[in-house]
């Protein structure tokens, strides 16, 4: 990753918080809901790591850029919604905008199945352990049957993640 050629945004979480960005991408063709693509950050000062720099790779940007921002700290989650324009400024939302999550939790082990991915590896959900706080990571698998990649992702017993996912409107 060339930090310098790609456009950045910088985050100043405050103290105890972590923020994730995701790129929200268009629907693609046959689905309702919009992609979500992490944001990969950099800490300018490892020995703060409240500030963070963004990069958005330049074959992902647009002309405006839609952002969701979810900041996770020990007893809440924020999450707010930003576009990030041509000449590298972030419009943050003063309002809550009416986006949907669910809280995943189980008694038991489990997997969450079959989320499927666009032919480009984009998926419309992304499940976050709020602990780490950072995706949990899927693992690929080919479904013969439907002829298409999917993912399994572990969750662990007794414990919370959130599951976003933007549906179009």
């Amino acid at each position: 990753m060339e930090p310098l050629t790609e456009k950045n945004f910088t985050i100043i979480d405050p103290p105890g918080m972590s923020t994730l960005a995701f790129l929200v991408n268009n629907p693609e063709e046959g689905t309702d809901y919009c992609t979500l693509q992490k944001i990969e950050f950099t800490l300018p000062n490892p020995k703060d790591c409240s500030e963070k720099t963004f990069y958005i790779d330049p074959k992902d940007a647009a002309f405006e850029n839609n952002i969701i921002l979810l900041t996770i700290g020990p007893d809440k989650a924020l999450l707010n919604t930003a576009v990030f324009t041509q000449d590298n400024r972030l419009y943050i939302s003063k309002k809550p905008t009416n986006i949907g999550f669910k809280v995943l939790f189980s008694d038991e082990n489990m997997d969450f199945k079959d989320l499927k991915y666009t032919p480009n590896f984009k998926r419309p959900i992304s499940i976050i352990d709020p602990d780490i706080p950072d995706e949990v990571h899927p693992v690929l698998y080919y479904d013969e049957t439907e002829n298409m990649v999917k993912a399994k992702v572990r969750l662990q017993s007794n414990k919370s993640y959130i599951a976003l996912e933007i549906k179009a409107d």
